[in-house]
């Protein structure tokens, strides 16, 4: 008999394709790259599973996982750290691999069950994907780009001859 983990035989699409447990209730610290959220939240791989199921752009996410230095309360976030393994091998040549993205402080609790208990090992960083997947480039393919037409980019002559109209002469002379 072949012993299988809970995560291969999972329900949920983000815990297969971001090598997620959704059983997993304990803490974990994530990130979400440009999300307009201020800083790291404190969830858990299940709260972290159910939220990337319910977003309807999850072929364009990314889920990858970053090693938090125990003793340190802030952590740099770099390009690098966007990618899954196999893709910074790919790109390891590129010079903006290795640019800071952002510095993210650790909250109090997390920063001290770091420090104490050996908690939160790692930061989870969500982010968009910056290649885009075969189902989001169907409308922002090269054809659909190409059909603009001077009339569609400058305004009219009428619409020019109603704004010179408005224009009154200076009094005085």
């Amino acid at each position: 008999m072949t012993w299988h983990s809970d995560s291969t035989n999972s329900s949920s699409s983000s815990s297969r394709r971001f090598g997620l447990d959704e059983d997993d209730r304990s803490s974990i610290l994530v990130y979400r790259y440009r999300s307009g959220s201020s800083g790291l939240e404190i969830s858990s791989q299940h709260d972290l599973c159910k939220c990337l199921d319910a977003d309807p752009n999850l072929a364009n996410l990314r889920v990858a996982k970053k090693k938090i230095p125990r003793g340190d309360s802030r952590v740099e976030v770099r390009t690098e750290d966007l990618f899954p393994e196999e893709d910074r091998k790919k790109y390891s040549n590129y010079p903006t691999l290795k640019s800071s993205l952002a510095n993210v402080g650790l909250p109090s609790g997390a920063y001290w069950k770091r420090l104490v208990f050996n908690s939160f090992p790692e930061l989870y960083i969500v982010s968009r994907s910056i290649m885009p997947s075969p189902e989001s480039s169907t409308n922002s393919s090269p054809e659909s780009s190409q059909h603009v037409s001077p009339s569609s980019t400058f305004p009219s002559d009428h619409i020019a001859r109603e704004d010179h109209a408005n224009i009154h002469p200076p009094n005085g002379s």
